[in-house]
């Protein structure tokens, strides 16, 4: 063979083996560039980092609600605690007490005692009580006040002075049934304008 040709034939295979040589690495570089590529993209992809967030937050979303807003479990209200028997027993006595007292005092013994000018001089006048029973029940006694402004009582006639403006029944006269009335009198000076009113107190005693 001539120097020249193995020559050329030396060179051949030495350009065969540079380029097997680049072939190779020009694979590895591909196959560690597509790896770069994948770790990139699971790194900096939104839509998948969105995917993570919003799966998480679907998971927390459950135990959130249960636990409520400020992070502890909601409690459940108790029932209302409704008064005690006794305490509204107690509370209502005084009311019972008072309607009972009031009932016995509309449905027992009841008088009136009303006022007639009789006769009118200068200084004096005369006036008739009449006393009448009202109630249901019988009186077996009464006691009016004659307190009459600008009068003085001088003279009474069934009647009993007691103290004061207070005037009682004379015994005879004390007992009255239902819708019964009984007249008594009274003289009195007088010491300037006076009124007779219409009624006057009066008491079952």
């Amino acid at each position: 063979m001539r120097p020249w040709m193995g020559r050329a034939v030396r060179r051949g295979r030495i350009h065969g083996r540079l380029l097997l040589a680049l072939v190779a690495v020009a694979a590895l570089a591909s196959a560690a560039a597509l790896w770069q590529f994948s770790a990139l993209r699971d790194d900096h992809d939104p839509d998948l980092a969105q995917f993570d967030d919003d799966g998480e937050s679907a998971a927390a979303a459950p135990t959130s609600a249960a636990e409520g807003p400020t992070g502890e479990a909601p409690t459940t209200p108790s029932p209302g605690v409704s008064a005690s028997p006794s305490a509204t027993a107690s509370s209502s006595a005084p009311a019972s007490e008072a309607a009972t007292t009031a009932e016995a005092a509309v449905t027992g013994p009841q008088c009136t005692a009303s006022l007639t000018l009789d006769n009118e001089w200068d200084d004096s006048v005369s006036v008739t009580v009449t006393i009448a029973n009202t109630g249901a029940d019988p009186v077996d006694g009464w006691e009016v006040v004659i307190g009459i402004k600008h009068l003085t009582v001088t003279s009474t006639w069934g009647l009993s002075h007691i103290e004061g403006e207070r005037y009682g029944d004379i015994l005879l006269n004390a007992a009255l049934d239902q819708g019964e009335s009984v007249d008594a009198s009274f003289q009195a000076d007088v010491q300037g304008n006076f009124e007779i009113p219409p009624t006057i107190p009066c008491t079952p005693v």
